[in-house]
């Protein structure tokens, strides 16, 4: 995990320093935190990879597709998925529900042509399924 201040300490943490969430409640305050950051990044040989940063604005009513942040543009998006998880403006679950449904729905496809036509024994299909389609559709 990592912290971040505005203070003299930005980083408390650089064991995962390339998934890193921040939140704040204006857009200002973003990219100074982000300015800070890479900043920070840079003294430790570090750099951030702005084409990969993304920010997600929630009840906002800004309709700029990018921000500009230090030397680089950061796109403003509706939706990312960060840690394997999709997260999005409105708040809700939709958006990642039916993006596992559309995963469960590929391995399934997979499933369909290698392993169901096969002449695998019924029990062993069933149980081949529950194994990995079922934790993807119910996990993502």
């Amino acid at each position: 995990m990592t912290n971040v201040t505005l203070g003299k300490e930005v980083f408390t943490d650089l064991d995962f320093a390339d998934d890193v969430s921040l939140l704040a409640e204006m857009l200002e305050v973003l990219v100074l935190i982000l300015t800070v950051m890479q900043e920070e990044a840079s003294t430790f040989g570090l750099q951030i990879n702005w084409s990969e940063t993304k920010i997600l604005q929630v009840a906002s009513s800004t309709s700029s597709s990018t921000v500009q942040v230090a030397d680089g543009h950061v796109e403003v998006v509706d939706t990312f998925v960060y840690l394997g998880c999709m997260t999005d403006s409105s708040g809700g679950s939709r958006g990642e529900v039916l993006r596992w449904i559309g995963i469960a729905r590929s391995c399934m496809n997979m499933f369909d042509r290698r392993i169901w036509k096969s002449s695998i024994r019924l029990e062993n299909k069933l149980r081949l399924y529950q194994t990995y389609i079922v934790p993807v559709l119910m996990y993502g």
